[in-house]
This record gives C-alpha cells, structure tokens and sequence, in this order.
C-alpha cells in the first residue's frame, strides 16, 4: 500500500534501516483489520469507517503539509480528475470493499483477496500503458486464480465466502490497482508524491462526507469513549505511520525488493485475525493464502539478462 505524508517525516526515519522500515509498514498495514473489527462491534457500518479513515487523514496529512511542506497543496485544476478517481475510486471504493470483505470473512481471507492488485496492476498496464503482458505475469495470474478459488472454500465443498464477498474482495484489488495507475497519470504531469497522496485523500474525505450516519457515529463515539483510540490507530497506526515508513524505506531501495518485504502485510493480518479474534484457516484456505503470496513474488523476479528475457 505505497504512499507518503511529506518529506519531513520521510527524513524523521532515517535513523532505521530501509528493511525495517518496508517490514513495518506491512506490520502497520496488517493490523487494520484489527481496527476495523473493533470499531465494527460498536455496529458502525463499512461506510462509517470510510469517512472516518478518509477524513482523519485527509486532516492529517493536511496539518503535516500546511507546516513541513506548503508548496504540495499546489496543483492544477485541469488535473484534478487524476486525484477524484484516485480519491472516490481508489481510496473510498477500495476501502469499501476492502471494509465489508473483512465485516464478511476472516481478516485473513480478506487481504489475501486485496492482495490480487498486483495482478490488476499488470493487467491494466497492459491495455493503458501497453507494458508487455509476459509469460510470468500469466503464470502470477494462473496462481492468483487458484488461490482465489481455494480461499473461497470451494475445495472443503463448504465455501466460506459468499459470492458477493468474493466480488467485493476482488473489487478492493481492482481499486487499489487503480490507485497505482491514477498515481502513473499524476505523477507523468510533475506531480510529487506527498501532493498526490493528500489531494487523493482530500477527495475521498469530501465524498465520505456524504455518506456515514453521522448521528449515529457521534452516539456511539459519546457513549463508547474507547472508539476514539481505535478510530485513531486506524488512521495513525494503520495510515499514517506506514505511509511514511513505506515512502522511506522505498528511496533508499529497488521497489520490485519492497513489494517482497511489505508482502509480510497478509501474514500479519491472518495471524492477527487469529490471535485476536480467534479466526480458523482450513488447510485448503491456508493453501490458497500462500498460492497468492506466491503469484506476488513471481511478479517480483527480475527478468533474466543471459538472453531468457522472454520467458520472464
């Protein structure tokens, strides 16, 4: 989940090796099904989480900005349909999705199915950006389809997910993916990443304004004071803090490595989901997890130079 707030707190982290500061970030990004949960049981719906995600964020990122970095609220109007569909598509609707999979499932099945991006990735570069569609990326793509399939319990002949959680699984990776392509298009007209990032959260905190019950989210924020710790590791824990520890530990090494070292994301979520809430992975589902994990790492092998490129 790669992003940033600004390069102050970039430079904050210095002190910490890039490794740990990519494997953090997985570990940050892996507990926000923790989060969720929690803040599910005092009955607050998918979109209510969204707005608060979005708009805590968005303010966030926004206070960081107005004193570290002013000039990256600086953007050009005829641009801004890149950050609306990386705002209300990217962020809003993957995190819906992403949201109600985990209100659905297990946290694990959950970001495994979110962890399909990839796959989305390269199958939209392909018709966009007519990146070459290689013979790795349709083994990634055979794997991804088995896992999905396995994860959805069609194996134990009792499906643990239903097709609409399925659709909505599969739905948060084709928005992440989005985001990644929306992020291509901002960034080809000069935009910096901490620009990108908090105008894409700007947007999706403006549409999230329309859509929670707010009434009922400050009832329940009134009556359960404990929500407001949750509500604010979802944004500083699970948000902020691996946005930042992403960001740097990506300028210092090659992002095909990073993509490996954050993919401890889905091996934290599933063992948090399990210690937590005492969630049970068959050994069919188990499989399935690690058949997606493995479509990831094919995508990140290197193409061989030795004149074997085109099997790569």
């Amino acid at each position: 989940m790669p992003g940033t707030t600004s390069s102050n707190a970039a430079s904050a982290t210095n002190s910490l090796g890039p490794n740990v500061l990519v494997i953090l970030a997985g570990i940050s990004w892996g507990l926000l099904g923790v989060f969720l949960r929690m803040l599910s049981l005092a009955s607050l719906s998918a979109l209510d989480i969204c707005a608060l995600r979005n708009i805590g964020t968005a303010l966030v990122l926004g206070i960081a900005l107005a004193l570290w970095s002013r000039q990256s609220f600086r953007i050009c109007w005829r641009d801004i349909w890149c950050f609306v569909g990386g705002g209300c598509v990217s962020i809003l609707l993957f995190n819906y999705c992403y949201f109600l999979t985990i209100q659905r499932t297990s946290i694990g099945v959950a970001v495994t199915l979110l962890y399909t991006s990839p796959i989305f990735i390269a199958l939209l570069a392909r018709v966009l950006f007519h990146e070459p569609f290689t013979r790795r990326k349709s083994l990634a793509l055979i794997l991804m389809f088995c896992g999905c399939a396995l994860v959805s319990g069609i194996a134990d002949g009792k499906p643990t997910l239903s097709l609409t959680g399925m659709l909505t699984g599969l739905g948060s990776g084709l928005c992440y993916a989005l985001y990644t392509i929306f992020g291509r298009y901002a960034q080809k007209r000069g935009y910096p990443t901490a620009t990108i990032t908090f105008w894409n959260f700007l947007c999706a905190a403006l549409a999230s304004c329309l859509l929670p019950r707010w009434d009922f989210v400050a009832d329940a924020f009134t009556q359960q004071p404990m929500l407001w710790l949750w509500g604010a590791a979802l944004v500083g824990i699970s948000t902020i803090l691996p946005y930042c520890c992403y960001t740097a530990g990506l300028a210092r090494m090659e992002a095909s490595r990073a993509a490996v070292l954050v993919a401890v994301e889905p091996m934290v979520a599933t063992l948090a989901g399990i210690i937590f809430f005492h969630e049970c992975l068959s050994l069919a589902v188990t499989c399935g997890i690690l058949l997606v994990l493995g479509a990831i790492l094919v995508l990140q092998i290197p193409p061989k130079k030795d004149g074997i490129t085109g099997n790569s």
